[in-house]
């Protein structure tokens, strides 16, 4: 009786503040469905469904289901609401009778959720967090995760080239970032500067960072954040869908074709998903000259299986990532006079060509993920679920040089070859104690091992990982308060065994404690603020504690260090949010976080002459760091479709041991532009843009002086974008249309390992075509 009752004062609040507009008589078509939770899967009975034009309302059964009578043909927004749920609304063409599911997500929470949807400052929960997806998404796609994710701000990159990035939140990056695709937490070959996420993100459809070390649910090592890559709800009706993603660039020539196909059988409740993408890139050109060996190869695969009774959800998912990746030639250098040149002229002997030729030096990775989950709700507010994942990814590096030999001519031989299997085993329980706590308890496992097929850059090693969680929400209907708490153990074994002929035999353990805190407070329906702060430790890896040798695809040689400690970090951050109906939004996230013990890589300031020839060379340190800073977003209306955009991120870190500044910080960077909507009415949901940005990033004047070469200047580089959605007969198209670098400036980011030999990749236009189907 009591959701019978919410139900009715949902339509009634629906009714009262929907416009009315009168059906005509004589109008017969119908549209019937059921509602259900996003997440669980579970009918949500007595939930209010209106058709926001007409006022026609219906409340679902206690099955969840629905239906609506004497419509007339038409275009309607369909709102749902239910307590304790986002309104859900979705845009229709009625032509004839239709069946619709539709899906609600909860709002009230717990930590692990989302808080920020596109540039808007609409959020749930306490933590600083933001979403990319949408056209946002799908603009930045085929360049990589880390160049999507720097559309958001207080989100760089640590690059190694042109082509390899990883993402960098508030001056972390590598394993102080969690990345988890699809629910599964990804474990490759991540801790090199140059290891790439092995991820696709067109398998997903939105991505979300959560910054700061107050995701204790995830893992006690985020000290930098979470990645979090979700793909799109598996369809719920009969029959079958999908999209083709075309995208091209006119700098390396490069051609990315990506498709999903997705259905669902009849009455079963039976549903599936496959999806492929296919990338191809060559030589890649600066403003003044090609980067030799600067190509791309990609092939990936995944699939998704859902099975779903009642008050059950079983899941399967797999994925294969595949790719070879160029790396710069002028960037491995055969003796330390030429080094030395090469750094000082700052430029490639020779301007190059195009090519999409891969040769040495070059990397091989493969990464394949496979998931099975099981979930039961026990009530609507309680949930059990249990996820088993098996990873495995096989990194091969190919280096340039060969003792007293020519270069060879087969990439078949690699210099350092890595194989890593992972296990885990994720057990949750999502629960609600009384009306207004909210939390999870859980349990994560993994068991790792490393083997080092060739070279002896890092040793063969075991890691044995058990974590115990528990978060909890507090939150009032009415009051302008919430509150949430997590805290987390963590136990890590670390068995090291030989590197190459060396035998180590080492064991040693790590644990400790972590945990979070969190405030809401709302001032009004405009303005809000939220607290947070947490403790997060981090073990040191196998490649900071022993790493021995040339590491070819940073074109670096790199010694670990054996006596290192654990880094424990204690974050902190306020976040000012406000919005105003359409006119205005704005996100303002100052940061003070406080690492003991920090590792990082110290230039010797001597390269190292090898065997292999003459590389930078960097030793892992450690010292207490500070790092501290301002990360802005902030969108408002100038004039009617046209919009002022504004994002800025500024970061100091600091070496409180030697009292100089950290290495390897992102530098100021801030960035303006204008956006003009159109054809609004005509594609709601997808309405079409022209958007002009300038990006300015000052040189890095708080580096220590101890790097190969100074920072490089500063730079102010445009972009230009266009977005247009359009129809060709009753199918939907959404055309993209980006310039990179529309003056072709020349420039260097500070955050680039290979800025000591080539400048950034200049001008680059892309297009992009989207194309939405459907057979049902």
């Amino acid at each position: 009786m009591k959701n019978r009752f919410f139900g009715l004062i949902g339509m009634v609040l629906m009714y009262h503040f929907l416009p009315i507009n009168l059906q005509a008589q004589g109008c017969n078509l119908s549209l019937r469905g059921q509602v259900l939770n996003a997440d669980t899967g579970l009918p949500m009975s007595y939930a209010g469904i209106v058709i926001k034009e007409t006022k026609q309302g219906v409340q679902s059964d206690e099955h969840g289901h629905y239906q609506l009578n004497n419509i007339c043909p038409g275009e309607y927004t369909l709102v749902c609401s239910h307590l304790g749920c986002d309104h859900a609304e979705q845009k229709l063409n009625l032509r004839s009778n239709m069946v619709l599911d539709i899906a609600m997500k909860e709002n009230a929470v717990t930590l692990e959720n989302l808080v920020v949807t596109g540039t808007t400052s609409k959020k749930a929960g306490t933590q600083t967090s933001s979403e990319l997806s949408g056209v946002e998404l799908d603009a930045g796609r085929g360049l990589g995760l880390g160049e999507s994710l720097k559309r958001l701000s207080g989100v760089s990159t640590l690059n190694t080239g042109a082509t390899i990035s990883k993402p960098v939140i508030q001056g972390l990056h590598s394993n102080r970032i969690l990345i988890f695709n699809n629910g599964v937490r990804l474990e490759g070959q991540q801790w090199g500067n140059e290891h790439a996420p092995e991820v696709d993100p067109f398998t997903a459809e939105r991505i979300t960072v959560i910054k700061g070390a107050s995701s204790v649910r995830y893992g006690a090592d985020a000290l930098g954040g979470i990645i979090l890559l979700e793909p799109k709800p598996i369809r719920r009706n009969p029959g079958m869908g999908g999209e083709l993603h075309l995208q091209g660039f006119s700098n390396g020539r490069s051609g990315i074709v990506s498709s999903l196909l997705e259905g669902k059988l009849g009455k079963l409740p039976l549903s599936g998903r496959i999806q492929g993408t296919l990338k191809r890139v060559g030589n890649l050109q600066t403003p003044n000259y090609y980067l030799n060996n600067t190509g791309v190869s990609e092939s990936n695969f995944s699939w998704i299986a859902k099975y779903q009774p009642e008050n059950w959800v079983l899941e399967t998912f797999y994925s294969r990532f595949f790719t070879q990746l160029g790396i710069l030639r002028d960037s491995h250098i055969g003796n330390l006079t030429d080094l030395e040149n090469a750094i000082e002229r700052g430029r490639p002997l020779q301007d190059g060509g195009f090519s999409y030729e891969l040769g040495r030096p070059l990397q091989k990775v493969m990464h394949e993920t496979f998931r099975i989950k099981a979930a039961h709700s026990l009530s609507e507010s309680s949930k059990l679920s249990l996820q088993l994942s098996r990873q495995f990814n096989r990194r091969q590096e190919f280096d340039a040089h060969r003792r007293f030999n020519p270069l060879p001519e087969t990439l078949d031989d690699p210099s350092i070859e890595f194989e890593i299997t992972t296990w885990a085993a994720e057990l949750n329980w999502d629960h609600r104690l009384g009306r207004n706590w909210r939390g999870a308890l859980g349990s994560n496992t993994q068991s790792q091992v490393n083997t080092v097929d060739r070279g002896a850059l890092i040793p063969n090693f075991d890691n044995l990982d058990w974590g115990l969680y528990w978060t909890e929400r507090h939150f009032k209907t009415g009051s302008p308060w919430e509150f949430e708490f997590g805290l987390r153990y963590d136990l890590r074994h670390l068995h090291v065994a030989e590197q190459g002929t060396t035998k180590l035999n080492e064991d040693r353990n790590f644990q400790n404690w972590s945990g979070s805190l969190g405030l809401l407070y709302a001032f009004d329906e405009q303005w809000k603020m939220r607290f947070n702060t947490g403790s997060a430790w981090r073990s040191p890896l196998v490649n900071e504690l022993f790493s021995s040798g040339v590491h070819h695809g940073s074109a670096s040689y790199e010694e670990g260090n054996p006596d290192l400690q654990p880094e424990r970090g204690f974050n902190n951050s306020l976040t000012l949010e406000g919005t105003h109906n359409d006119q205005w939004s704005l996100a303002l996230t100052t940061y003070y976080n406080l690492i003991q013990d920090f590792i990082y890589l110290q230039p010797r300031g001597e390269a190292q002459l090898t065997i292999r020839g003459a590389f930078p060379a960097f030793d892992y340190r450690q010292a207490d760091a500070r790092l501290m800073g301002i990360d802005w977003m902030a969108e408002c209306k100038l004039y009617k479709n046209l919009r002022f955009e504004s994002k800025a991120s500024l970061l100091n870190g600091w070496n409180r041991e030697l009292e100089d500044y950290l290495i390897f910080m992102p530098p100021l960077r801030f960035e303006q532009g204008l956006k003009l909507g159109f054809n609004e009415k005509k594609h709601p949901d997808h309405p079409s843009f022209v958007r002009i940005s300038v990006l300015t990033v000052l040189q890095q004047r708080q580096a220590p002086a101890t790097d190969y070469a100074a920072p490089p200047p500063g730079f102010t580089r445009v972009d230009a974008e266009l977005f247009h959605t359009l129809e060709w007969g009753k199918q939907r198209l959404e055309l993209g249309i980006s310039v990179f670098n529309l003056f072709n400036v020349e420039y260097r980011e500070y955050l680039n390992r290979f800025r000591y030999f080539s400048a950034e990749m200049g001008r680059n236009l892309g297009l992009r075509l989207k194309v939405p189907f459907n057979f049902s």
